[in-house]
């Protein structure tokens, strides 16, 4: 027979010995059908994430590739509906959940929920939501830890069994955030240094190793009842690492990782660092009026009282129909001011306190609350000065970057939906004499 021969009829023949072949195996190997055999893997997930009698702890991450960082929730299941929990949200709210598949067990939040829904629910500002996913891949599922794949987004999402009820392991969760302000911490892997710096904000950990200069790694993290624990490992020193407990008491960061020997940093305050209640009081506010087509110096006095102690601050004296919040960034201990709305008015529409940039020609973003000024200290605990620059959100407008510089007052009808136009008169003009407080500059603390 003829090379030629023997190949066609080997082709003619393997369709029916992959056929048998195929046939002996899965009679051998599986004892139930294709479809028994889903049903019985969405099963054992649903079970195991039934198994956990106070729940899961969920480390939640949003945005394309976790840009707006981790937050955590807590989670139990029964057989048809679960309950969850926040540190967004700390209450419970309680909805359906089933188990489907997609080449593969698919757990889906498929009623609303207010907890496990708003990040990826649209609003004005986010008409897309903050790029968040309440339908998941189950990529694993044990006991010990469940790992999920956001559909749409892709993030990952992790369960850890609770050891404690809900709302009692978001409550620490708190406690353990508002604990942990350091700067930056460093550890030691032999005479080599690890330093970790922290961006709170944006829930980020970046690491530099003074063995390496060209090692520079971030993560996302989120805050857990004993300190925080990162998206992924990060490897350095031969030492994988990415669970940390806090220890207030020293500023002590410990590496509970296996494997990582309990490598420990050592949280560090900048000698430029305020703390919280150093910033409660009385200040003169430094801005600038126009006066003709000339800009001539003022200021107003304001005060700053607690608002969420330890995050933000109440700024009264601007006007006595609204106050301006302001955040407090606890890695840098400096002021922060964003575009907010302040009231609403006897029209139902909406006040705003905008962002302006006077040196862009009087460019400003209404709603965009990203954009804004935060501050730096002289140094003087004796003599606060802050000055205030703009922030680094920056937009291109117009071939040009925007930059905080000064506050323009805006009306918007309800809903922040579409503009009326700049406040030029009225009861709610800034210390009563402008819609505009132009390049505004410092903050001297009276007392």
């Amino acid at each position: 027979m003829k090379i030629k021969d023997i190949l066609i009829a080997l082709i003619v023949a393997l369709p029916v010995l992959a056929l048998s072949s195929c046939q002996t195996e899965e009679d051998d190997v599986f004892a139930n059908s294709s479809s028994d055999r889903i049903q019985q893997s969405l099963s054992d997930v649903k079970e195991i994430l039934r198994s956990a009698p106070n729940g899961w702890a969920l480390d939640y991450y949003f945005g394309d590739d976790q840009s707006y960082g981790g937050t955590t929730m807590a989670i139990k299941f029964d057989s048809l509906t679960c309950t969850a929990a926040s540190e967004l949200i700390p209450e419970e709210t309680t909805s359906y959940y089933k188990m489907t598949t997609d080449q593969g067990p698919v757990l889906t939040f498929d009623t609303y929920n207010r907890v496990l829904h708003t990040l990826a629910t649209p609003g004005q500002e986010h008409y897309e939501g903050f790029h968040a996913d309440f339908e998941f891949l189950v990529v694993s599922a044990t006991p010990d830890l469940v790992v999920l794949k956001g559909k749409k987004i892709g993030n990952y999402a992790y369960l850890h069994p609770l050891d404690k009820p809900l709302l009692e392991y978001i409550d620490d969760v708190l406690l353990m955030e508002d604990s942990i302000y350091v700067a930056t911490a460093t550890g030691h892997i032999g005479n080599d240094s690890v330093e970790a710096s922290f961006d709170y904000g944006n829930r980020r950990v970046s690491f530099v190793y003074s063995a390496d200069t060209s090692f520079s790694e971030q993560r996302y993290f989120v805050y857990t009842d004993k300190g925080l624990r990162m998206y992924s490992p990060v490897e350095v020193g031969g030492h994988q690492i990415s669970d940390f407990s806090y220890q207030e008491d020293g500023r002590l960061f410990t590496s509970v990782n296996e494997g990582a020997g309990g490598l420990t940093f050592s949280g560090n305050m900048p000698a430029d660092y305020l703390h919280y209640d150093e910033l409660l009081g009385s200040y003169w506010l430094h801005f600038q009026r126009l006066e003709g087509d000339v800009y001539v110096d003022d200021s107003a006095q304001v005060t700053l009282t607690a608002n969420e102690v330890g995050r933000s601050f109440t700024m009264s004296g601007v006007n006595d129909n609204y106050t301006i919040a302001l955040g407090y960034d606890r890695g840098r201990g400096c002021l922060t001011w964003n575009s907010q709305m302040v009231c609403t008015n006897g029209s139902g529409n909406e006040v705003w306190v905008v962002a302006a940039s006077l040196a862009a020609g009087g460019t400003l973003l209404l709603t965009i609350t990203d954009t804004g000024m935060e501050t730096t200290w002289n140094g003087d605990r004796q003599n606060i000065e802050l000055t205030w620059t703009t922030n680094s959100y920056f937009n291109s407008i117009s071939n040009s970057y925007f930059i905080t510089d000064s506050w323009c007052l805006w009306e918007l009808t309800a809903g922040a939906s579409s503009s009326v136009g700049q406040i030029v008169s009225g009861q709610y003009l800034y210390f009563g004499r402008q819609s505009v407080l132009n390049y505004v500059t410092s903050m001297v603390k009276i007392n």
